[in-house]
């Protein structure tokens, strides 16, 4: 979607300018309660840290505010809304399991925008992914607010490719080659993966993208496990937070598959308690397809 000119000079009127420093991100190696090792056996090896370039995988763990994360959700829930058709045949109401309850007033609050029965189909085409909804991200909503588009610029602003054309502060303004959302040369994807939903391991289709894969969690925390593809006891679990960001490339993208566990599964425990099931969305990020570098 093209934003005009009047568009963006309305979004920068709305506010004052501000500038928000990006925060230092976590890798694999950082000492951090959100990064494990998901075998303990992996722990000892030095392998996989051989072939795992700390910078090729990168956790935000809060990149998001709960304004922005609540923003880039209802984006994400009305284009997803737009094309499911069974949710045009069912009557509205609450989808939200009794397990849902939590102290936690903010992710209530989004778990609360959850609120139809969803036509979640059950398998993937390639059997990856199980109890989903999924489109692309081409356009935004009429009249966007300032908090998505400034959102979704930090967002993109994270691409290696951008960063070569912008410093370590981050606009809040509407950048002039912002005005097209999404930029060019991305492809932009909305996962939304039901309580009962799993991404099987699995490397994504090398013809499909390019080598870099970028991750906004949105909603219930999920965990994501990074395990070799051929030494299945080596690599990560991360937890992943709503308004948490992570990115991916090169050594990871192309050595380690990835998932996102069940709720039922040991590698949804974290510090003794299990990880509350519900509903979250996803917003995938990948540079165009390009021959693959030489790791």
């Amino acid at each position: 979607m093209r934003l005009s000119r009047v568009s963006c000079a309305s979004h920068l009127a709305r506010g004052m300018r501000s500038v928000h420093t990006r925060p230092q991100p976590l890798h694999l190696q950082s000492e951090s309660p959100l990064i494990r090792p998901h075998n303990v056996a992996s722990s000892s090896s030095s392998s996989s840290a051989v072939i795992a370039k700390p910078n090729d995988f990168l956790l935000w763990p809060e990149f998001f505010n709960v304004e922005e994360t609540k923003a880039l959700l209802q984006m994400a829930l009305w284009k997803l809304d737009r094309v499911d058709s069974s949710l045009k045949r069912r009557r509205k109401g609450k989808d939200t399991p009794k397990s849902l309850t939590t102290s936690s007033v903010e992710a209530d609050e989004l778990q609360s925008l959850f609120n139809r029965q969803y036509g979640f189909k059950e398998g993937h085409y390639d059997s990856v992914i199980h109890r989903y909804r999924e489109t692309l991200l081409s356009s935004l909503p009429p009249s966007p607010s300032s908090t998505l588009v400034s959102s979704l610029s930090k967002l993109y602003s994270l691409l290696p490719r951008r960063q070569e054309h912008q410093s370590q502060s981050i606009s809040t303004e509407v950048d002039a080659d912002l005005e097209n959302l999404p930029p060019q040369g991305t492809i932009t994807h909305l996962l939304h993966l039901s309580p009962e939903g799993e991404i099987l391991p699995h490397v994504d289709n090398l013809e499909a993208s390019g080598s870099v894969i970028c991750g906004v969690s949105l909603g219930a925390e999920r965990t994501l496990r990074l395990q070799h593809k051929d030494r299945k006891n080596e690599g990560w679990d991360v937890r992943l937070n709503s308004g948490s960001v992570y990115l991916q490339r090169d050594s990871i993208r192309y050595n380690y598959e990835h998932s996102i566990l069940p709720y039922p599964s040991d590698g949804s425990v974290w510090d003794g308690q299990r990880l509350k099931a519900g509903h979250r969305i996803s917003i995938m990020i990948r540079d165009s397809p390009s021959k693959p570098a030489q790791l």
